[in-house]
């Protein structure tokens, strides 16, 4: 299964929460992203999806890796 990286911004205060509770935040996303469409009917979350998809193409977004590792690049994140 394919595990693309993203950036989570957290305030201190959430952060040093989750530090100190050693969470491990891709699991808490990955759970929290679960439940939340678990509670919506699937329809609409592939028609939100979709429609998102739709308006990132019409404003020439690209979310290729590539694109990805150069905008990492850009903001010197790893």
């Amino acid at each position: 299964m394919r595990m693309p990286n993203r950036t989570v911004y957290l305030p201190d205060d959430l952060d040093e929460a989750s530090r100190r509770l050693k969470l491990n935040l891709s699991h808490v996303v990955q759970q929290a992203i679960r439940d939340l469409a678990a509670e919506r009917d699937p329809l609409d979350v592939e028609a939100e999806i979709e429609a998102a998809s739709l308006r990132a193409r019409a404003l020439g977004i690209d979310w290729s890796d590539f694109s990805l590792a150069e905008s990492r690049d850009g903001a010197q994140e790893r």
